[in-house]
């Protein structure tokens, strides 16, 4: 498959709360415990008034054509799904949506029953993604993640037999104590399960996070990365032997099965979103809203623009992308520096990194290990 700016553009939804937030994590969530969810009907009329807001301030959004919806994290699945119905109503009522809009939430391990998965694909999900990081209990104590052992080792049994056929899964590598026979073993369920997406995270020390405050205090260990650069070697063969594709960096998949929403963001689509923490991105520009849960539900929502660094985030989102995509779709952000970055990449094809045909870019598969320093020098050029 060709990958190129489709044109259509994308609804995320951030669902703030989650019963226990992890260490490691880098977005907007607030942990609860098990207690009942907090405020849903405020959160959820505050949705309603910060999308009215975005329309009124970018007019312009009420002529996309949107072919997907996400409901992020946080922890989606403790959602109340009547309110969120009802607000997809309300937004649907103002917006041009397509028939086959992918429509996907996040879940927890813990949430995923075949009630909950029913009641989910009756509003009309069809799309799942479990955060399952490991089933490794010692592992996801390392991890600092809440885990129930029963429940999980149910989840992938739920997910396969749920009237929702697209699902995916997330774990993690390179954890402190994890081998490569831990790993493998976890990959192995989810392949078994036969999961039409997987998502694969090197543990990464994010800044301000309570891991980096623990390993700088010595009282964490870091990520194992010589485990990392083993497993990064050996996954696109490895899963290219079970029919999955290598499509981005951490993401693989079945034929077909891409996280149609994920790649608006690689491909500089434009995607409105809503909620504590969420960071959209119009014709106006981008923008970012408080990640404060009080402010958001007194109506204190992001109203100031910023415009993109186009280059720069070509850099960092579009070369990303592990198979072949339509460059030249995208010259038309970046008009002064098409020469400069064609030139770049014909180094690059004479280093055998990458394939450069008629404006049809793919990176060569070994390319991954370099692609830190090889996307610097994207965003270097003049």
């Amino acid at each position: 498959m060709l990958y190129y700016r489709s044109g259509y553009a994308g609804l995320y939804v951030h669902f703030p709360y989650c019963i226990h937030k992890c260490s490691y994590c880098d977005f907007y969530s607030v942990g609860i415990g098990k207690n009942p969810t907090p405020n849903q009907q405020t959160l959820f009329e505050n949705y309603r008034k910060e999308f009215d807001l975005r329309l009124s301030l970018d007019p312009k959004i009420m002529d996309y054509k949107f072919d997907t919806i996400f409901i992020g994290g946080g922890t989606p699945s403790l959602a109340n799904l009547d309110l969120l119905a009802q607000l997809l109503e309300y937004i649907k009522s103002k917006l041009y949506f397509e028939d086959n809009t992918e429509f996907t939430m996040e879940m927890n391990p813990e949430d995923i029953s075949p009630e909950l998965l029913s009641q989910m694909h009756k509003i009309g999900v069809n799309r799942v993604n479990a955060g399952i990081q490991s089933f490794n209990k010692d592992l996801l104590i390392t991890l600092d993640r809440y885990n129930d052992e029963e429940k999980y080792s149910k989840v992938l049994d739920h997910l396969s037999s749920s009237k929702i056929k697209r699902f995916g899964i997330d774990l993690i590598y390179g954890i402190p104590g994890q081998t490569l026979e831990m790993f493998l073993s976890d990959l192995n369920k989810s392949i078994d399960a036969r999961v039409t997406h997987i998502s694969l995270y090197s543990l990464t020390v994010e800044k301000g996070t309570e891991y980096a405050k623990q390993l700088k205090k010595k009282q964490a260990k870091p990520p194992n990365e010589d485990l990392q650069l083993e497993i990064l070697q050996t996954l696109p063969n490895l899963l290219a032997s079970y029919g999955y594709k290598q499509y981005e960096v951490s993401n693989y998949c079945k034929e077909g099965e891409e996280a149609r929403h994920n790649l608006k963001y690689w491909t500089m689509e434009k995607y409105l979103a809503l909620g504590p923490g969420a960071h959209g991105f119009t014709d106006n520009g981008r923008y970012f809203n408080n990640r404060s849960i009080e402010k958001y539900n007194s109506g204190e929502f992001g109203n100031t623009y910023e415009v993109p660094k186009l280059l720069e985030e070509l850099a960092l989102c579009l070369f990303r992308i592990f198979v072949p995509f339509d460059l030249k779709s995208f010259f038309t952000l970046i008009p002064k520096f098409q020469t400069g970055l064609e030139e770049l990449i014909s180094t690059w094809v004479r280093q055998g990194l990458c394939s450069y045909d008629k404006g049809i870019f793919c990176w060569k598969s070994h390319a991954v290990l370099q692609l830190d320093e090889l996307i610097l020098a994207i965003s270097e050029i003049k």
